[in-house]
């Protein structure tokens, strides 16, 4: 499989699983996913933008606490922040226990 046909498995995968453990929350956010982008609004009024970045083959999360660019890593088969090398999982469960409240279990 090609670089860049992985980097879409990954993506689609990682797109579907975080819009289901997010419609899952008790707080029901709204979430709105259009053009390779999901946009969430919590009842606190704090927005998380998702979004696909496939020139660079990045995902990238926008929050309160930051903009955060992630590159697939197979070695450790999950998203890794390009400045402070983070686990996605880890960051954004971090990111949405400060910020939004909210706890997702992986």
């Amino acid at each position: 499989m090609s670089a860049s046909a992985r980097y879409y498995e990954c993506i689609e995968d990682t797109f579907e699983d975080v819009e289901n453990r997010l419609e899952a929350l008790d707080s029901d956010p709204d979430i709105t996913v259009a053009e390779g982008v999901i946009n969430v609004t919590f009842a606190n009024r704090v927005v998380f933008v998702f979004s696909r970045q496939p020139a660079v083959e990045q995902l990238w999360l926008a929050t309160p606490g930051g903009g955060f660019h992630f590159v697939w890593q197979e070695s450790v088969e999950d998203w890794v922040d390009t400045k402070t090398e983070r686990a996605f999982k880890e960051l954004l469960g971090a990111e949405l226990t400060e910020h939004a409240g909210e706890t997702i279990v992986w």
